[in-house]
């Protein structure tokens, strides 16, 4: 992946992931890591290394989460470097119960409201499936980008297409 576009869209998924086992864990971060590396061992290319942590209020919405992610992306990407960034990823930290959460007196977002378009899209995506409703940097369904799993093993209890067949 050379081109902001997909690395966007690859972070903001990934983004959203961490969202949604956030609020499978009523739990909520306040520190947000994204990463995008070159490969190391391709001499022939050059090396970048994007890694940047930002703070925040304690939160688990998805549109907040993302537009972090990206933005953080966005600091530190290199257009004119010409790098194939091979890995790409987001960790949440400080991760805390959505019941306690300490505000910040000069928060400019209204946590209320958000909090109700959020239970909206929940509702929404769980009653028509994952990722029915999203944001729009997460792109549509055919992805420019993929993970890499040629090594998976087989999984038999929850892949119908691996289970053995005896005749």
């Amino acid at each position: 992946m050379s081109e902001l576009s997909s690395l966007e869209e690859a972070v903001a998924n990934f983004s959203s992931e961490c969202v949604r086992k956030l609020r499978m864990q009523h739990s909520c971060c306040t520190e947000i890591t994204v990463f995008a590396y070159t490969s190391r061992f391709r001499l022939d290319l050059p090396h970048h290394c994007i890694n940047r942590t930002i703070q925040q209020v304690p939160t688990n919405d998805l549109q907040e989460l993302v537009s972090t992610a990206v933005r953080a992306l966005r600091i530190d990407f290199c257009k004119e470097g010409g790098y194939q960034y091979k890995k790409a990823g987001v960790i949440v930290w400080n991760i805390v119960p959505d019941s306690a959460i300490q505000t910040n007196l000069f928060d400019t977002i209204d946590r209320e409201k958000q909090s109700r378009l959020a239970a909206a899209i929940d509702a929404i995506n769980r009653k028509n499936g994952h990722n029915t409703i999203k944001v729009a940097v997460q792109g549509t369904t055919d992805k420019s980008w993929h993970l890499k799993c040629e090594h998976i093993s087989k999984q038999y209890t929850t892949n119908l297409d691996d289970v053995i067949l005896v005749k």
